[in-house]
This record gives structure tokens, sequence and C-alpha cells, in this order.
């Protein structure tokens, strides 16, 4: 029941569709059971009335009309015997069979059909009693004796009302027959009726059960938010196509920060948007290329027959041109910057399974490098062979020592160093140096990340207090992994931190606003958490303009840092010096200090400087990078840092 009553695709759930099903199939439900017992009901009295007509008919008829016989055929052998044309033995078994005729019509079978009749019953008592008592006479009887006059006196009156009695018989089975034809007729009229209204109910369930088939095919084979082809679909085309080894190119799409949207507007709206891109790319669309989804976020352009990079590319152009135009829902205005993965059959891979695996890759480098689209290369496959290795050997490193650690200075514009910022990297024997931000990519992508952060703190708490002894306050910053920023993690410093004996200021976490953003309300709980155990908390890539201001006055943040390319080319450049003068009157409005990163020269940090005494700089200018052997000699020729520089006053 339950089954019929989900909508079918294309109409309101809760509209005169589902109505209609609500109303009709109990009605049809319950009218093939009463046609089904009013059937069963005519099929019941048919076999009564069949049951009756047997017994008149043919049972009690048949043994009078038997009795009768044989009662004639007894009176015959009498005669002949005593003409002596037949034997005494051949008359005996007459007798006998005579005999056993009135125990049929006596027995229980019949005893019901003849109470109604007690006239007819006594006269076969009688017969029985008389048949019965002629025995001895019928031994005894022989050839020429006139003893056969006995017999025939015996039985002789007897065959009269027999015969009458049978005539009567089935007279009465005529007039009964006749009586019951009618009620026949009524019952097999009710029979075909009640069996073509349970045809017409059934053919109308059939059909309804067919709709509902068909509509649970389309919702197989549909995406239910956008009305395209599913997955599902797109396997069954796209085997046909290889089975035919047929060339065709796979167009894999994605909203860039789409999670965003559905965070900030709401389900509705990002549906919305959903909708009307998955719209708008189906009217660009030439003959041959086919339309799909490939879940909730992606969606998918085939194109047959399409090998040519001009091609591909013009095609490329011809989707963004469309989707890039802005989209205005629930009085919000949308820019979709999509994300584009494109892969061909069969230069790319000769099955669906490795197709669709190789365009998830080449859509994953588009928004890992945020490029317009990237065209699938064998030598992507090299790369995820290079980080699947890396990830393999990643452990036995750090179970070695084998990483190396560098510092970079971070100073006020007095000359103290008030902190070190942290890079890692990696010798590996067979692929070379590894970088800092390679090294993060591949531990997010392979769950290292909490073992790589857990091999840090163990270092910077073994290496941080002989520095702090030089320089006290000295703070070292990290970036936080994504994967590390959760609730557990202030457990985790905090034992790191009692265990070396430091203080929580001793550390500054690095975390970007998308980390801040896809954490959600836990991100505030986790943050005053670090907080109020002293520990930093550094706000990387500030000035990218995905900043919300609302919650950046709500978080506790000690922290704002400036990119490299923010202070790149302000000596020459006076727009460059005006972007970055702004971003600091932005830090003030937020009473927070900067940290520039990228200085490369006295220029750039005197310009950096007069924009703020709040300010920490890093870069090629202060310092390169420090290994951990070199940082102490560092911080003594430097000299120790004075915490006032860092001071914000209440009313800046």
């Amino acid at each position: 029941m339950k089954r019929f009553l989900i909508p079918i695709p294309g109409t309101d759930p809760l509209g005169i569709s589902r109505s209609v099903k609500r109303a009709v199939i109990p009605m049809l439900i319950l009218c093939m059971l009463l046609l089904g017992g009013g059937a069963a009901y005519s099929l019941q009295g048919i076999k009564q009335h069949n049951m009756l007509l047997e017994q008149r008919n043919y049972e009690l008829p048949w043994s009078l009309m038997q009795l009768k016989l044989e009662m004639n055929r007894f009176l015959d052998g009498v005669r002949l015997l005593h003409a002596g044309a037949i034997s005494h033995d051949e008359l005996m078994l007459r007798y006998d069979i005579l005999w056993s005729r009135t125990p049929a019509l006596l027995s229980n079978q019949l005893r019901d059909t003849l109470s109604d009749r007690p006239e007819l019953w006594q006269l076969i008592r009688q017969i029985e009693n008389r048949v019965r008592s002629m025995e001895p006479m019928v031994k005894a009887i022989r050839p020429g004796t006139p003893d056969y006059q006995l017999l025939l006196a015996e039985l002789g009156p007897y065959a009269e009302p027999l015969s009458r009695t049978m005539t009567a018989t089935m007279q009465s089975n005529v007039l009964f027959y006749a009586e019951y034809d009618q009620a026949y007729q009524d019952l097999g009229r009710q029979l075909s009726v009640c069996i073509v209204s349970l045809a017409i109910c059934g053919l109308l369930l059939l059909g309804m059960l067919g709709a509902e088939l068909w509509g649970y095919r389309r919702r197989l084979l549909h995406d239910p938010l956008t009305g395209l082809p599913n997955r599902f679909s797109l396997q069954h085309r796209l085997e046909h196509l290889i089975v035919r080894q047929r060339p065709f190119c796979l167009t894999l799409l994605e909203l860039e920060d789409f999670a965003r949207i559905r965070q900030q507007f709401g389900f509705k709206v990002a549906d919305q948007l959903q909708q009307r891109l998955a719209q708008r790319l189906g009217q660009c669309l030439l003959p041959g290329e086919y339309l799909s989804s490939l879940g909730r976020d992606g969606l998918l352009v085939m194109t047959e027959g399409m090998l040519e990079l001009s091609e591909i590319r013009a095609q490329l152009a011809r989707i963004l041109q469309e989707l890039l135009s802005s989209e205005t829902i629930g009085g919000h205005d949308f820019y979709p910057a999509p994300q584009i993965g494109v892969v061909l059959y069969p230069a790319d891979a000769g099955n669906m399974v490795d197709l669709l695996a190789r365009g998830e890759l080449a859509l994953e480098l588009c928004r890992r490098d945020n490029l317009p689209y990237v065209i699938f290369d064998p030598s992507m496959l090299k790369d995820i062979e290079r980080r699947q290795q890396l990830a393999r050997d990643l452990p036995a490193a750090l179970e070695s020592d084998s990483l190396s650690l560098y510092f970079s200075p971070l100073i006020t514009p007095a000359g103290h160093c008030a902190g070190l910022r942290l890079s890692l990297q990696w010798r590996h024997p067979r692929f070379g140096e590894i970088t800092d931000n390679e090294l993060v990519r591949m531990t997010e992508q392979y769950q290292l990340s909490e073992r790589l952060l857990q091999w840090v703190m163990n270092r910077v708490g073994e290496l941080l207090p002989e520095w702090r002894a030089v320089n006290p306050g000295l703070f070292i910053s990290f970036a936080l992994p994504a994967s590390a920023f959760r609730l557990s993690l202030r457990e985790r410093l905090a034992n790191m931190l009692n265990r070396h004996g430091l203080p929580g200021d001793a550390l500054v976490l690095e975390l970007t606003e998308k980390m801040i953003r896809e954490a959600g309300p836990k991100a505030s709980t986790l943050l005053n958490s670090l907080n109020h155990r002293g520990v930093g908390i550094l706000l990387a890539g500030f000035g990218s303009g995905c900043s919300q201001w609302g919650q950046l006055l709500q978080l506790p943040l000690n922290w704002l840092q400036l990119d490299a390319f923010w202070c790149c080319g302000i000596e020459q450049n006076e727009a460059a010096r005006e972007q970055l003068g702004r971003l600091f009157e932005l830090a003030r409005v937020l009473k927070l200090p900067v940290v520039c990163c990228g200085i490369s020269s006295a220029v750039e940090a005197g310009q950096v400087s007069a924009l703020g005494n709040h300010v920490l700089l890093q870069g090629p200018y202060i310092s390169t990078s420090l290994a951990a052997m070199e940082v102490r000699e560092w911080l003594e020729n430097c000299g120790p840092a004075r915490l006032t520089d860092f001071e914000i006053n209440s009313d800046a």
C-alpha cells in the first residue's frame, strides 16, 4: 500500500495525484474483496445446487430403478425356474442381487433424502422385509412345484407401487431441475458480474502499478533535483558506446565553493541555483552532447565523437561563457565559477570506471590549482603514484626523523625577533626534495596529517625550551592541517605543552578562513578553548576576499597574516601601497596585529613599518630559512624581543 502512495515524479507530492491515489486504491482493494466474496458465495451456491441435483438425478432414482429391475428379474427367474428354463443356482444369484439393493436405499447416504418422503421409506422397508422373509422359500423351491406362485404373490403387489413411486420421483426431479434452472442462471450472472468486475479492478490496479513502476524507473534513472539523467543512466549510455567502440569526451563540472553557498544561504537557495545552472547548461548544448548529473553538486557533459583538442576547448569556452553570467535567486546575486575536468575515450582509459576516476582526478587538480579547466593527461597518474609512494614512505621517515625543520624569523620593525614560522622539508631518496606545500597536500589526502602533526609538536616541544632561554616570549607558528582542526586538538596541545614545560603562548596555530568556515559552529568553541589555554591563533590568507566580518569580530584571533603578493611592488606601485594600507586599516578595525610575509627589500620593510607599529615582518630580506641547528646562534645575535612591541592600545 505504501509503495503506491509515493508521488509520481513531476507532480506535486501533496496535489491531486496523491489525493486520487489515496482515494482510489483503497476503494479498488475494498471492491475486489467484496467482489471476491460475492464470487465465492456464488460458487458455493452452485456447488450446493450441484450436490442436490446429483442426489435427485442419480442416487435415489438410480437406486429405485435398480431395485425395480432386479425385482422384475427375480420374478421372471421364478417363472423360468418353474418352467425349467434356468437352474436353482441362477435363481439364488438373482435373489442375492435383489437382496443387496434394499440396504443401499436404507443406508445413511440416502436416509436424509428418504426422510422427507415417509411413504417411500415405508415401501422400501416393506420390500426389504418381504425379500428377507422369502429366503427359505427361495431355497426350497423346485422346478414344476406350485410354490413359485407364493413367491410371485409375495413380491408381485410391490411392483406397481414401486414403478409409480419411481415415476413420481423422476417427475419430481424434472420439476426440481426446472425450479433450480432459474437459480442457476441467477448464480451464473452473479458470478459473471463478479469475475468481470474483478478483472476490471485488477486491470486498474495493474495500470496504476505500471504507472508506479514507470515512475520508479524514472526516479531510478533521473536526478530528483535537476531532473537530469543520473549516474545509472550515464553508465548505461557509456557502456553502450564502449561496446560499439565509439569515441567520446566526458566533461565533469562542479561549482566553486558550492558548499559555502549551501551553508550561508540554505539548501533551498542552493538547490534552486543548481537547477538554474543545469537548465542554462542544457540550453547551450549542441546535438550529440548529453547532459547528466553526477550527484548533488556535480554535472557531466558527454559528447560523442569529440577527440580534437580544438573542439574540446571550443566546447569549454561555450560552457564557461554560459555559466559565468550572474544568477539572481531569492534576492541574492550569484556569480558561479565552474571547475571543469575533461577526460577522453579511448585515449585516456578503456573502461567506464577508469574514465570517471581520471575525470575526477582532473576535476580535483582544477579545484586545487584554481584553474578554469584541466584536461586529463597521463602524467597526472605519475603524480598520483608519486603521492602514493610518498604516503607509504612517510611513516618510516617520521620514525627515523628524516624530515627537516626550517624556521623563518618574524621580527618587529625595531628588529627584535618575536617568533619563528615553521616549514618542513623532506629529502626523499627517490623523488628528491619534497616541499612543505606538497607534503601538506599529500598528508591530507592520505590521512597522515595527525601523525605528522604529532611528530612536529614533539620536535617543537624539544627545541623551543632551549630557544626561549635565549629569547623569552619566543613563539613558533606553524600551519595546522585541516583534518586536525577538531575538538580533541586542545587536549593534544595541552599534553605536549605540559610534557615540555611550555606555556600556551609558545605556540601559534595558523588557520585559514576556509578551515574556520567548514568547521561551522564548533570553530568558535574550539578557538575559545585554545585561547583560554593561551595558544595563539593566526588567520592566514587575510585579504583574500572571503572574510566574513561578523564572524571575524567574534573569533578570538591574535594575528592576521598577509600573503607575500600584497607586499610585492609596493616600493614602486602606488596602487599596491594603497591596497596594503586599506588592509592595515581593516586590521585596526579588528584590533589585531598583522604579519607581513615576503619582505624582500629594505624599502618594503620601511613602507610596511610606516603603516603601523603593530606588525611583524618575514621574508628573504629579514632572514633566510634557518635549520634547527642555526636558530640558537641567530637568536643570540638578534637579541630578545620586547613584549611591549606587540601590545595593542585599547583605544586603537
